[in-house]
């Protein structure tokens, strides 16, 4: 299942999912048209975010210059409170485990 699909469980616990890619804005137009993308959807063709998370794949046997699949959860702070690295580009995160994380990060600290 995919991130879109899971919008609305994403809204219960407040939380915004965004997608960034390392793509321009004309090749991603049609992907998020297709796909009815209703969550942010931002282009870094320089890469340099994609750099800075360390997921940029420069070369592979599946394609060239781009990301490994990844999911980082950031709560209110920026501190990074979950992160899935694919090793490949068909490798994502399950939903669940991201709704789950989300869960946590609500649930009052005890003392």
């Amino acid at each position: 299942m995919t991130v879109q699909e899971h919008i609305d469980a994403y809204a219960e616990w407040t939380a915004i999912p965004l997608a960034i890619a390392g793509q321009w804005p004309r090749e991603l137009r049609g992907y998020v048209e297709k796909n009815g993308i209703t969550f942010p959807l931002l282009v870094d063709k320089t890469r340099e975010v994609i750099k800075s998370y360390g997921v940029y794949h420069w070369l592979s046997l599946e394609a060239y210059n781009i990301a490994r699949p990844a999911t980082f959860v950031i709560d209110r702070t920026g501190i990074i409170r979950y992160m899935y690295i694919g090793s490949h580009q068909f490798d994502l995160v399950q939903q669940s485990e991201i709704l789950e994380c989300l869960k946590e990060i609500a649930q009052p600290q005890k003392k």
